[in-house]
């Protein structure tokens, strides 16, 4: 690793004789994060990214302060906000800590080059030269970016043979040196060089500095996406001097708003200068036109809570009348017209919501013409202003629009914000305290951000509940066919091994089940009740415990004949969870992994005489004394781990019994439709 003295931004290939850089089309990945030392967060811990990933905490988590740290990665203005110790350094540190902040990374990212990126590497530098398509970037308080890679130098410099017009024994005696660097102190110390090894000699020393390490860097610098950064402040203006903006644009004083509109204006094809000095109006209102015409569609097709919506952007000349500065030279004006009502009103008049995703949809696709799909999207609490609806319509767009092309994190603590159909993606932000247990004294530990998101903090991950809960009250309303189910391990298991029944060309789950948590046999009947007059297709699958008697039969008379699924029937045995079903050499073995159990914590390899009969007793019971040695066991951990190692959970033994008794399972359940 070294650091590049003109910093991240600034590093090039030099196109010439050995190298020529390859325009990728494929997407650099953005796979893992770590900030220290920044603001609230003085160690966040590792964690990974999706494509797209949700941030979920409270007020004042530290949720702001991760997005800030990682636009830092390589900014889409590179000036702005700079890492600052005096400003970002924790307080409670300062100053004895910030002595050594210099020299410690903020931020260290992990990214995975696409495959399109690791063809044009090895077009540049030769097969094998970089020897994983994953790297690291780090950005200190000194704002230098410092990249690793792992750079196998004999085959770099085999690259650069295969280029050069050396004879056969020039080539047998470099061929001899194991690096670059090698290879150019032999070329320096030939005391009468040949034509083309004295051109050779010049191309290194021009091309491949530090051994080809800076050249690579500059590689992995050129592919990595460029970071935007958007919150609810950056709006559009409804009513604009452009000679307000003019001056402000001499000064180099524009603000953000400003440049929501430079960007506005360059959609239609123009600039601020153009707008002063056009010579015809009809061809710059056409211009304006388009552009209207293309933001109404996008309109219409976004915002479902008002299709009579089109969008107008006007250029006229001030009106003495009106308040400075719009009594004076050309004004830029966005107007909303209502074909309902037949009326107008001015882009300021409009809701916080709207004006909010307009400026949005603009200063999105103005940037994405600049710098094309390599874009990590920052969003900060998207939507806070909009309606449920709106959101949702919001969320929409970030699925069907932004996912297939870029990586996007965004913050929330909104439960129509939080996609259910990628619950798994969403990370917890918690700005955490530990207690002595001996003392009772509390110590910050800051802005921690966590993975399991089932099993943080109640109070933060109060938008994942309720997000689901309103699932559930909506697709029971609405799902013709719905399963009801004990909680959300089961959810998670059906679908999981519904989906390897699909990869294996069996019959998965039918996808006209709305599963659904119910929260146990109890609730079953009054949930019947109350959808009994709705005309829904109702069926539940329920856990069967010692004593349950009265409640299956309780249960089994508000569903209609054969619609109450009892798990005891696919695990082979009285009393059953959808974890015996699974059985207990695979459930043991997913949950050493998910808890990480090593000697002598992990479970005896055969089952104890005193051992319950239902593996999730046995697995509470040893667990309960662990003494803190581990993770805390909770049903969510190891089906949350069982979706983020797929492959592994494969070779797990007892896999196979284990999807051969769901394929049953499944197949009984898909007969009831």
């Amino acid at each position: 690793m070294r650091r590049s003295g003109a910093g991240l931004y600034s590093c090039g290939i030099k196109a010439g004789h050995l190298f020529q850089d390859q325009h990728s089309e494929g997407i650099v990945r953005l796979a893992k994060v770590q900030i220290r030392d920044f603001r609230c967060i003085e160690d966040s811990g590792e964690f990974s990214l999706d494509p797209i990933t949700c941030l979920v905490g409270k007020n004042e988590s530290g949720k702001t302060a991760i997005l800030k740290a990682l636009h830092r990665l390589k900014p889409d203005d590179a000036g702005k906000e700079p890492f600052n110790a005096l400003r970002d350094f924790p307080r409670r540190k300062w100053p004895a800590d910030a002595r050594s902040a210099q020299d410690a990374p903020v931020i260290h990212a992990a990214w995975e080059l696409s495959d399109a990126d690791m063809q044009a590497a090895e077009e540049n530098f030769g097969h094998g030269t970089l020897t994983s398509r994953s790297f690291s970037v780090s950005v200190g308080y000194d704002n230098v970016a410092l990249i690793s890679a792992g750079i196998d130098q004999e085959k770099l410099l085999h690259h650069v043979l295969s280029q050069a017009h050396l004879s056969a024994e020039e080539l047998a005696q470099l061929a001899k040196c194991a690096s670059v660097d090698a290879a150019m102190g032999m070329l320096k110390t030939t005391a009468l060089r040949s034509a083309a090894q004295e051109k050779l000699l010049t191309d290194l020393t021009a091309q491949l500095p530090q051994g080809g390490e800076a050249a690579v860097h500059a590689f992995l610098s050129a592919h990595m996406p460029t970071f935007l950064y958007f919150d609810e402040y950056l709006t559009l203006p409804g009513t604009i001097s452009v000679d307000e903006i003019a001056m402000r644009q001499k000064q180099n004083k524009l603000t953000d708003r400003d440049r929501i509109f430079i960007a506005l204006l360059e959609l239609a094809g123009a600039t601020v200068e153009s707008v002063n000095s056009t010579g015809t109006y009809e061809e710059f209102n056409a211009s304006l036109r388009a552009v209207s015409n293309q933001l109404t569609d996008m309109i219409s097709r976004y915002w479902s809570q008002n299709k009579h919506l089109d969008v107008e952007i006007k250029l006229d000349y001030a009106r003495p009348s009106d308040p400075a500065p719009f009594n004076s030279g050309w004004i830029f004006r966005t107007r909303i017209d209502n074909r309902r009502h037949r009326a107008d009103t001015s882009f300021d008049d409009r809701s916080r919501g709207f004006v909010w995703f307009f400026s949005f949809l603009i200063w999105f696709y103005q940037l994405k013409k600049i710098h094309g799909e390599k874009l990590v999207i920052l969003l900060d609490e998207p939507g806070l202003s909009l309606h449920a609806r709106a959101q949702a319509d919001l969320l929409r767009y970030i699925n069907e629009q932004l996912r297939p092309h870029y990586q996007v994190i965004y913050t929330t603590h909104s439960p129509f914000m939080v996609d259910l159909d990628h619950m798994l993606s969403a990370r917890t932000v918690e700005d955490m305290v530990e207690k002595d247990k001996s003392t009772g004294e509390e110590r910050l530990l800051g802005t921690k951000v966590r993975e399991d998101v089932l099993g943080s903090d109640a109070d933060t991950i109060t938008p994942l509940r309720k997000a689901l809960e309103f699932q559930l009250a909506q697709s029971l309303f609405v799902g013709k066919h719905t399963l009801l189910v004990e909680g959300e391990a089961d959810l998670v298991y059906l679908k999981w091994f519904s989906k390897q029944l699909q990869a294996a060309n069996k019959s998965g789950l039918d996808y006209r089940w709305n599963i659904c948590i119910s929260g146990g046999l109890s609730r079953i009947p009054s949930v019947a009740s109350l959808l009994g007059n709705e005309g829904l297709h109702l069926a539940a699958l329920a856990d069967v415990q010692h004593g349950d008697k009265s409640r299956i039969e309780t249960a089994k008379k508000a569903l209609r004949d054969g619609h109450l699924v009892t798990l005891d029937m696919y695990a082979g045995q009285s009393d059953a969870d959808i974890e015996d079903v699974l059985g207990r050499s695979f459930y043991l073995a997913l949950v050493r992994r998910a808890l990480d159990l090593r000697q002598p914590h992990d479970f005896p390899e055969l089952s104890p005489a005193a051992t319950p009969a239902r593996v999730m007793q046995e697995v509470e019971q040893h667990t309960a004394t662990l003494n803190g040695h581990y993770v805390k066991f909770k049903p969510s951990v190891p089906a949350e781990w069982l979706f983020h190692n797929e492959a592994e959970a494969k070779q797990l033994p007892g896999f196979n019994s284990a999807l051969g008794r769901m394929e049953k399972l499944i197949g009984d359940l898909n007969a009831l439709i």
